[in-house]
């Protein structure tokens, strides 16, 4: 199958044999990354070098994701979808569907879960965050899965705040500024949030096939930065709570949660984790960190909007003194 398609995602350019309608097309100049969908199969024999996985589920009872060396380059083992085999330069990625997985799901694999470790291993550092643009400069919400944070980069998008990512951010480091780069126009968000930024008449399209979610890309209903811009703060959703705090993380704790929410392809990779720790100890330094605590109601999410334009318009003002 031919290479026809050619698209950008968080300023990677990417062929593919697959429609990727989710992206923005580009003319194919200059490609980085070629994707290929095989025909579906059975997992390809063989011993692998599995070193890490993911989990799911409330007691991360079920594995969601398995990590594997190859001979020259990476297995990624989704084991109830299929596999993903990833170059050692990360120039080429494959998968390997299994029997009967829908391609909407293989889109969502390799571009909310494939593509942002494959970003880690070209970028300086990619945050599993949602991230929106204001009047302050970029702020990006940082989480684990379930904790809200797309719900609340949307709220702000719905009120004029461009999003620059649903949970794939990637930070350059430029004349001595933190630069956030747009991922992809698009969020993912539970029926009952889809309903609080939806008309009726929204369109909205399945995330994959084992799951409610909708994907909204609708730049009507929401606003979708087009290019990059100085992140200014970064925000850890807390705990649930009757109103809105912030704690001002100290440099440690900070150091801690930042690398939580790092996406690594190869956690055994010592030359890499050195890169990145550095990397995460200059971000640390540079951009200020916080926890939030605030109430997890819809009804709440105008208050919670108003209190960190706030607080954000007060530290710059404390700035400027």
């Amino acid at each position: 199958m031919s290479f026809t398609h050619g698209y950008r995602i968080c300023d990677l350019v990417l062929t593919s044999n697959l429609p990727l309608p989710e992206l923005t097309a580009v003319d194919v100049f200059g490609v980085e990354c070629r994707f290929e969908l095989l025909p579906a199969g059975p997992p390809p024999p063989g011993v692998f070098d599995w070193f890490h996985h993911w989990t799911i589920g409330e007691n991360g009872e079920e594995v969601w994701l398995r990590f594997a060396r190859t001979s020259d380059g990476y297995l990624l083992r989704f084991p109830s979808c299929g596999d993903f085999l990833i170059s050692a330069d990360a120039a080429k990625i494959q998968c390997l569907p299994l029997p009967g997985t829908p391609e909407v799901t293989v889109r969502h694999l390799l571009l909310d879960q494939v593509i942002p470790l494959v970003l880690s291993r070209r970028e300086r550092i990619v945050l599993h965050s949602s991230a929106v643009r204001t009047g302050h400069g970029v702020i990006a919400f940082a989480g684990k899965s379930g904790q809200g944070k797309s719900t609340l980069a949307a709220s702000f998008a719905q009120e004029g705040c461009p999003l620059l990512s649903d949970d794939c951010l990637v930070l350059r480091l430029e004349r001595g500024c933190w630069i956030a780069l747009p991922s992809y126009p698009g969020v993912r968000l539970w029926p009952s949030a889809a309903g609080e930024f939806l008309r009726d008449d929204t369109p909205s399209a399945d995330v994959a096939h084992y799951t409610v979610k909708r994907r909204i890309g609708d730049a009507d209903v929401l606003s979708y930065a087009s290019g990059p811009a100085p992140l200014q703060r970064l925000f850890f959703l807390a705990d649930d709570a009757s109103e809105v705090s912030f704690e001002r993380l100290a440099p440690g704790r900070a150091f801690m949660a930042l690398v939580e929410f790092a996406y690594n392809l190869d956690i055994k990779d010592a030359a890499f984790l050195r890169r990145q720790v550095d990397t995460v100890g200059r971000l640390t330094a540079d951009v200020p960190a916080y926890a939030i605590h605030y109430p997890r109601e819809f009804a709440a999410l105008p208050a919670v909007r108003a209190a960190i334009l706030k607080h954000l318009e007060e530290d710059r003002d404390r700035d400027a003194e």
